[in-house]
């Protein structure tokens, strides 16, 4: 069969503007969050505000949407068009080696359009959701930081600048995690969350360095430009990165084929993607994450942050393409994780932590179309998901908001009478995550199982598909376990609830309808006669291979969820106070409950095998090398020879005379020998 040539911007050659306003306005889009989030952390007058402080936070993020659309998006419709604006930032001998701009191309205007216009709606939504809290000042200057860090990894054109706001985002979430520092668990959640990436971010440097590497050493220029790197792994019109590290391979000297080391690149920086976008190993920091308020949820850990690492390789897919082992590796994590997770969304009481959980599963399936070279698809995924997902948590928090600040599932039911809007919008989100009709998620779905299915890079194919199609009946039995006990039956709240304000529905509303209808822009080729192409594919550009609609596999993984929602309807259908699930699984359940144990083995590595080394070396340090080695052993003839000449200095008159006589004696004694001699 034909290879797929998977290379960003290989649908046609883009008009490249590097004057006028289109191409400076990206700074206005960037940098008007960072004013703001100044503005309200160093002028008290603002941050004590409330009202000033979210007007402007609101009005900045709303105005990155604007231009997005009217100076971006709109005018680049059916024209293969990008926007540079990129200055040297960093030089040696005149030649610059790190620069500092913005790259606006389709990919990175879709992904501007995710971040400002989902984050619009979350931003109105948190005027209702935070009121009365003192510190709302402070969250929305947070929240602004939040916006700015996600908008400089969507347009960075270099790796080093990539990184530089990929950290800043790992601040950010740091800040948002942890906003509600007065509980010890938001805190402890934040600490989580920011070294758990700090262990994915820096394979992701290394993977950087050794690119940065490779490009010196083979073309003697050292850069991090995208562009420039990309067009270093062409073959023709194929992206082959062994074209760069076998060169650089012999460059070196390296004892490896340039095959490897192209695998052990891509793997690196896909490190970095297993930090952000929360793959298993590294996913055990964002269901704690939830402790932060739920804006924060839908923004960060539903929308963008999570998005960071699938935008970052698909930014960067010309590392991945055939680099030998690496895709299998991708896809076998994200459909590893996507299992994982939805088996312990099951047993999850706490319904943002079902999101959060759903979330993960989510995340796994487009990492599944990373590994299989679907970018597209990828990028499809990440566009539906963010709509629907950030509606189903803004959902969550209008039901808690609604209830008191409780979030237990049990302690709910019957709310479908008492909130009818955060029912029904609820209800549109679930049915767009759970693919049971041929909206939003139905069709993204169906693309990334049918490429992962179909792709020759990678091994176990057939058995990745299989896994798919499981986990998307497993995401339809978690969701309606949540539906049903959250809405069916009666109430068993300890407090009376009550529909949300209407500056808090509304924007679930807007995320409704975008959840109904933005899964049409994606339908795949050859499906109702003119849509030859995916819309998707043909406006970012990727030229990817268009899968084609397989009708066994929509309807085969429709039935399956039907299925799931039956068995869950079940089981769950009159909203019981109780769980009946874990008597019946035993210890599956246990399993599943415990998270499989990977929390605990990780407290175990840090408590027992870290905390046992540090004391070890605490040991060997104080009473090795300090008390035995020097205090015992090196130190004591420094000590007694100090200890003889100090004898020297004794501090008398009559002493230090006694000394300059018989000093000035030998030496007379000394010139008259001398003299004798003569």
């Amino acid at each position: 069969m034909d290879l797929p040539i998977i290379i960003a911007g290989a649908a046609g050659k883009a008009t490249v503007i590097t004057e006028g306003f289109a191409a400076y306005a990206s700074w206005i889009v960037l940098f008007a969050p960072l004013l703001v989030a100044f503005l309200v952390t160093c002028v008290p007058a603002i941050r004590k505000n409330v009202n000033v402080a979210a007007a402007l936070s609101c009005g900045s993020v709303l105005l990155g949407l604007a231009i997005t659309l009217f100076v971006y998006f709109f005018p680049s419709l059916g024209e293969r068009t990008t926007w540079e604006a990129i200055h040297a930032w960093v030089t040696v001998d005149g030649s610059p080696v790190i620069e500092f701009g913005t790259r606006i191309d389709h990919l990175a205007i879709t992904m501007m359009i995710v971040v400002t216009g989902v984050g619009s709606a979350i931003f109105i939504y948190a005027l209702g959701y935070m009121k009365g809290d003192p510190s709302m000042g402070r969250f929305f200057g947070k929240f602004a930081l939040f916006v700015f860090s996600m908008l400089g990894i969507v347009i960075s054109s270099n790796f080093f600048q990539t990184f530089i706001f990929w950290e800043l985002v790992g601040v950010s979430s740091y800040l948002l995690i942890g906003y509600y520092w007065k509980k010890d668990s938001a805190g402890e959640a934040a600490k989580k969350a920011f070294m758990t990436n700090r262990v994915g971010d820096f394979g992701f440097l290394l993977g950087i360095l050794m690119v940065w590497g490779a490009m010196g050493s083979v073309t003697g220029v050292y850069t991090f430009d995208f562009e420039a790197i990309k067009a270093a792994t062409m073959v023709g019109d194929k992206a082959v990165p062994m074209a760069l590290f076998d060169a650089f391979v012999k460059n070196e000297g390296w004892a490896m084929a340039g095959t490897t080391a192209a695998a052990i690149a891509a793997a690196l920086v896909f490190c970095g993607a297993m930090g952000k976008s929360a793959q298993f190993p590294l996913h055990v920091w964002l269901p704690d994450a939830m402790e932060g308020p739920t804006p924060v949820s839908a923004l960060m850990h539903a929308a963008t942050m999570v998005a960071a690492g699938v935008y970052m390789v698909i930014r960067a897919n010309f590392l991945f393409a055939w680099a030998s082992w690496a895709p299998t590796l991708i896809c076998w994590i994200g459909g590893i994780t996507a299992l994982v997770a939805a088996s312990m969304a099951i047993t999850q009481r706490d319904i943002k932590k079902v999101l959060a959980y759903s979330t993960l599963s989510q995340l796994g399936y487009m990492t599944m179309a990373l590994g299989a070279g679907a970018y597209s698809a990828a990028m499809f995924h990440l566009t539906t998901h963010a709509f629907f997902k950030a509606l189903l948590f803004l959902c969550a928090g209008s039901v808690i908001h609604g209830c008191h600040h409780e979030q237990d599932m049990f302690k709910m039911g019957g709310l479908k009478k008492i909130m009818p809007k955060t029912y029904k919008t609820w209800i549109i989100g679930t049915i767009s995550l759970t693919a049971l009709l041929p909206i939003a998620g139905w069709w993204s779905k169906d693309e990334i199982l049918g490429a992962t299915g179909d792709t020759p890079m990678v091994g176990g194919a057939p058995l990745l598909l299989a896994l798919g199609v499981i986990v998307a009946g497993m995401t339809a039995f978690y969701m309606w376990r949540a539906t049903y006990l959250t809405f069916s039956g009666e109430y068993r709240g300890d407090h009376e609830a009550h529909e949300s304000p209407k500056v808090m529905t509304m924007p679930l509303q807007i995320l409704a309808a975008f959840s109904l209808f933005i899964g049409f822009i994606g339908i795949p080729a050859g499906l109702l006669g003119g849509w030859q192409n995916n819309l998707i594919s043909d406006y970012l550009g990727l030229g990817d291979f268009h899968p084609s609609f397989h009708w066994w596999l929509a309807i085969g993984s429709t039935l399956v969820a039907i299925g799931g929602w039956q068995l869950a309807k079940k089981v769950y259908g009159s909203s019981p106070a109780e769980d009946p699930l874990p008597a019946k699984l035993g210890g599956v359940w246990t399993l599943w409950d415990r998270l499989y144990y990977i929390d605990d083995f990780y407290l175990w590595l840090v408590r027992t095998v870290q905390q046992g080394i540090a004391k070890v070396a605490w040991f060997f340090e104080r009473w090795v090398l300090i008390q035995a080695v020097i205090n015992d052993g090196i130190s004591q003839p420094v000590r007694i020879a100090g200890d003889r000449v100090r004898r020297v200095q004794t501090g008398l008159l009559g002493s230090y005379v006694t000394s300059f006589l018989l000093g000035a004696a030998v030496v007379a004694l000394l010139v008259l020998l001398q003299l004798g001699g003569e």
